[in-house]
């Protein structure tokens, strides 16, 4: 059971802590100085009792700890520190270009028996500094300071390096979006640059209690837009969502049930719209969920006032407008085969998808 979580911060400065919001042991700040070598993890208990044990499991060849032959462990020694916050720490000396991968395990006092997720850093080198999720869901989120840049329990995580950045939150009071409300992800901790999506906030809305995982993809997918560091949430992957295709091209109109987008698989909507000859030149475009305007998605991803594709068709054939709903990707095809050619849609679209 991996409910802790481990925050690497930068050489010999450790971070602030926010209550944990489950009972339990969990992962406490780790460190690592780039001067010595020296890798350190601490692990706090999330009911502030006593610590009965705490393991340091690492490797040093890049292998994953959990399941590499060559793991090895490093038992925490107890401290105590401002009366009852008592914690366990352990460490190792590394050598510069070691690649250590680690994770730490512990009980508490409630006999709960936790691991962390993995973590990476390369001995010699600055640790990474993550994304963090800021907005003004963030108090019911994590009972912590709304629009805070660099707060620990939003920070989000690549434990198992595939580029897509997360946080796994149980919220601790309600949220309702509205009036352009919600979240954005800056791309690093303490920093306001760069911001996802940038010129909206994502909507989200949420009960106590509700688990909701948000994510920043930092993947390059050619074609689409944003190509990369796409900002979404676990409750927009799961689509649910009528979403409309819109643009000057069809009068703005997200109630235009002809301009709907269909599932063509894997979370991908589509619409295949034939402009005539009268309708060349320069369009817009964009996603509106819902017949309304406060979930869409654009070439920044979803957000509530999202930015929009431009394109050109030269009229008499066919565009394809598409939209990744997992991430909130889109995505534009001009030059189609009309209707009005011997070759229909019907017996083509495959060769595009």
């Amino acid at each position: 059971m991996r409910n802790m979580w481990i925050v690497l911060a930068a050489a010999l400065v450790v971070s602030a802590w926010a209550p944990a919001a489950f009972a339990g042991c969990w992962c406490g700040n780790g460190y690592n100085d780039v001067v010595t070598n020296l890798v350190e993890a601490q692990v706090w208990p999330g009911d502030n009792a006593v610590t009965t044990w705490m393991n340091f499991i690492y490797t040093t060849d890049g292998s994953d700890p959990f399941s590499s032959g060559t793991a090895q462990t490093v038992a925490g020694g107890f401290y105590q520190f401002a009366g009852n916050n008592d914690w366990y720490q352990a460490y190792l000396t590394a050598n510069p270009g070691d690649v250590v991968k680690w994770y730490a395990e512990a009980q508490s006092a409630d006999a709960e028996v936790c691991n962390s997720e993995m973590y990476t850093y390369t001995v010699g080198e600055p640790p990474v500094t993550p994304p963090n999720l800021v907005g003004d869901c963030e108090s019911e989120l994590t009972g912590g300071g709304d629009w805070d840049n660099g707060d620990d329990p939003t920070k989000l995580w690549d434990p198992d390096e595939d580029g897509v950045f997360e946080l796994t939150v149980t919220a601790v009071a309600d949220f309702t979006a509205g009036g352009g409300s919600g979240y954005q992800v800056v791309g690093v901790s303490g920093s306001w640059s760069p911001q996802y999506p940038g010129d909206s906030n994502i909507p989200t809305s949420f009960t106590m209690g509700e688990e909701i995982t948000y994510y920043l993809d930092t993947n390059a997918v050619p074609g689409w837009s944003p190509e990369s560091n796409a900002a979404y949430d676990s409750k927009l992957a799961a689509g649910g969502h009528i979403w409309t295709a819109v643009g000057d091209w069809q009068g703005w109109d997200p109630t235009n049930t002809a301009t709907h987008m269909t599932e063509v698989g894997g979370g991908i909507k589509e619409l295949i719209f034939g402009f005539t000859a009268g309708m060349a030149g320069t369009h817009e475009f964009k996603c509106a969920a819902d017949g309304g305007w406060d979930l869409q998605c654009g070439t920044n991803g979803y957000g509530s006032n999202s930015s929009t594709w431009s394109f050109d068709t030269v009229g008499d054939e066919c565009v394809q407008f598409l939209l990744d709903t997992t991430t909130g990707r889109i995505k534009v095809v001009t030059g189609l085969p009309s209707g009005t050619e011997p070759s229909t849609w019907s017996s083509i679209k495959s060769m595009y998808r």
